[in-house]
């Protein structure tokens, strides 16, 4: 009896055991196919997070690429923070026999300049909130003298002067509206400080200035935004007429120098044109469409006036630059004439162009490249390639147009412009082969003046 209880017992106890292995066998299986299906799960949650990561990554350079080609001559871009000074950008070593002076002092990118009506100064804005003031009168000198001032709260993406180089005003990035500056004087007549004037002007488009401009007289300031309008404004920031362009997208307006006119541009290929007139007393009388100009094939990019509002230079997505007279009696029914007509090699997406004062030159920007061109001969002169890192953001040629200045990346670079003297030499050429003796001689000085003019800068 007492040996069939031992021998059951044993055998329980061995059926215990074999369960408890079985047991724990089962479970070390259990557990390892877990890990495996853990594994198999921590992986593809790995790829599709990557894989989100560079679809979010192609979607926003998508975005950037829609961003930057908006054509707009001046318009809002997103230029992004200021760069750091580590940053080496191709403008920090450019060099070019051209090459006469590089303003710097910004941190951030230049986003506009301008230069007084006396060609004394040139004022400068850029993303880093900055508003520099250049002495440019001894533009060759070793160094050029600056002041310095900082845009309260935001920053300013366009800035022009006023006619008595006294004031100037500025187009806010983020607040979308005009603030007014003035320079304070030293007693040998300096400037010696710039501050702002009086409170913003009133915030009249919803749509982005994408330009500003204010007329000889000092009658009245002109926004026009990425819409298809523009405003007139006195001095004070008054609404005084706001016009539909009727461009279906704006690219661009510009106040002509005589400040009479007003020219607008965009989607569509003609460039319209509106007479802004005011009374002996200084009474704003109205806003009235006066001429067209007519010829290009596709939409308008840039425009730009000579220094007497006498010619207008146009560029175009067709590829062709135009020069036009316009000084015409368009109140009997003138039309514009075309004077001539160049071709582009580059594509047009967004470019600018600038004429020189007498009209005989045109420089035009496409990235970060600018050509030259002979505006009598519409010969391409010289192409100065690879300025800025960044594209060329603005150009002009300095008031007696021996200069070309133009700013990308954080410079305004200046130039020497042999090309006018050649448009020069081209002009007083064509014209002593049907001039009469009266005039003879007086085109031969001027030849000779040119053809020494431009011996002494090569």
């Amino acid at each position: 009896m007492i040996t069939e209880v031992i021998v059951a017992s044993t055998v329980g106890v061995l059926l215990l055991i074999l369960f408890l292995v079985k047991f724990f066998n089962n479970n070390r299986h259990s557990s390892s196919a877990n890990d495996k299906n853990a594994s198999k799960f921590n992986e593809s949650a790995n790829e599709f997070e990557n894989e989100n990561q560079q679809e979010n990554i192609l979607t926003e350079e998508k975005c950037n690429q829609s961003q930057e080609g908006n054509g707009f001559e001046g318009g809002k871009k997103k230029y992004g923070k200021p760069k750091s000074g580590k940053v080496k950008l191709i403008s920090d070593s450019f060099t070019h026999p051209l090459l006469v002076t590089s303003l710097k002092g910004h941190a951030g990118d230049v986003t506009s300049f301008d230069l007084s009506s006396n060609g004394k100064y040139l004022i400068s804005t850029a993303t880093d909130r900055s508003i520099f003031l250049w002495t440019i009168k001894d533009v060759g000198s070793k160094s050029v003298k600056s002041i310095r001032a900082n845009v309260e709260f935001d920053s300013a993406r366009l800035i022009k002067f006023s006619p008595d180089n006294r004031s100037f005003i500025t187009c806010l990035e983020n607040g979308n509206c005009i603030r007014v500056f003035k320079f304070k004087k030293n007693e040998d007549g300096s400037f010696s400080k710039i501050e702002q004037v009086i409170d913003d002007f009133p915030k009249t488009h919803s749509a982005d200035i994408i330009n500003i401009g204010i007329d000889s007289a000092g009658n009245y300031a002109m926004t026009a935004d990425a819409g298809t309008r523009f405003d007139i404004l006195n001095l004070k920031g008054d609404q005084l007429s706001s016009v539909d362009t009727g461009t279906m997208c704006n690219s661009g307006a510009a106040v002509s120098p005589c400040g009479r006119f007003v020219a607008a541009f965009g989607f569509t290929p003609d460039v319209k044109v509106w007479e802004v007139s005011f009374d002996r007393a200084k009474e704003f009388k109205g806003v009235k469409r006066v001429f067209d100009l007519k010829g290009h094939k596709a939409g308008v990019l840039s425009l730009a006036f000579s220094a007497d509002s006498s010619r207008v230079a146009t560029l175009s997505k067709d590829s062709t630059w135009k020069l036009w007279k316009t000084d015409v009696e368009y109140a009997r029914g003138q039309d514009p004439v075309l004077v001539c007509t160049g071709a582009v090699k580059d594509k047009l997406d967004a470019a600018r162009i600038a004429v020189s004062p007498d009209g005989r030159t045109v420089a035009i920007a496409v990235e970060n490249n600018v050509t030259l061109y002979n505006g009598i001969t519409q010969e391409e002169d010289q192409k100065i390639a690879a300025i800025f890192s960044s594209e060329v953001r603005h150009i002009m040629f300095s008031m007696n147009g021996k200069y070309l200045i133009c700013c990308g990346d954080r410079q305004v670079k200046v130039f020497n412009n042999p090309t006018g003297y050649k448009s020069q030499i081209s002009d007083y050429t064509a014209q002593l082969k049907t001039c009469n003796k009266n005039a003879e001689r007086r085109l031969t000085e001027q030849l000779e003046e040119a053809k020494k003019a431009l011996k002494e800068l090569s």
